[in-house]
């Protein structure tokens, strides 16, 4: 396993491509329900529906705390035009930092996030789901997506859900995902602050 994450760019034209990628390897898994958290594993789990035969799509909003922070701050202008060297030893920096915390963090998963009720509304369904794919851009801690499956499973109590993403960025996350296109990698995806030609 690399000590570094490898940053990788997506842009605009690739993104359908890799999508569809991910969308083949979940394919044989035949999902009834596809859930795609907002905003990044939204964008993937639409690109993705076609290729899944269309099942029922349903998107969430579950964000942490630090995310909602960042996007608070509008540093969009800023991130951008730093160098790219810069970035990418903000973004090592960033999961490094994350990692860290969580190894002497004890609290449990989803314990910082408000709006549970929220999201067991959006999570309740009149019919019943087998087969349930939680779809997210990237997964570090896992506690993104660890929210939504425990949300699932009050509400679908019979349903397997399996969490399919692009990219996982930490060495040793504590929620492996099902589907992965890419280990310890930091992608920069056309709405990432620090995207390619963003400015």
């Amino acid at each position: 396993m690399r000590s570094r994450p490898v940053c990788m760019d997506v842009l605009s034209h690739d993104f359908v491509e890799i999508c569809l990628e991910l969308a083949a390897t979940v394919h044989d898994y035949a999902p009834d329900l596809v859930i795609g958290i907002e905003r990044g594993g939204a964008r993937v789990a639409e690109e993705m529906l076609e290729a899944l035969g269309q099942p029922e799509y349903v998107a969430v909003r579950v964000q942490r705390p630090g995310t909602q922070a960042k996007s608070s701050l509008r540093l969009g202008g800023v991130i951008s035009r730093l160098p790219r060297i810069v970035t990418e030893h903000l973004r090592w920096l960033e999961v490094e930092v994350r990692e860290q915390a969580l190894r002497t963090d004890r609290s449990p998963a989803g314990a910082e996030w408000a709006g549970s009720d929220e999201l067991l509304s959006a999570l309740t369904f009149s019919r019943s789901f087998q087969r349930i794919v939680v779809v997210d851009d990237t997964i570090d801690s896992g506690r993104t997506v660890t929210v939504v499956r425990e949300a699932l499973r009050r509400t679908c109590p019979g349903a397997e859900v399996r969490i399919a993403v692009l990219a996982s960025t930490w060495r040793n996350p504590p929620v492996r995902p099902d589907y992965c296109l890419h280990d310890r990698t930091l992608l920069r995806l056309p709405w990432s602050l620090d995207a390619v030609g963003r400015s």
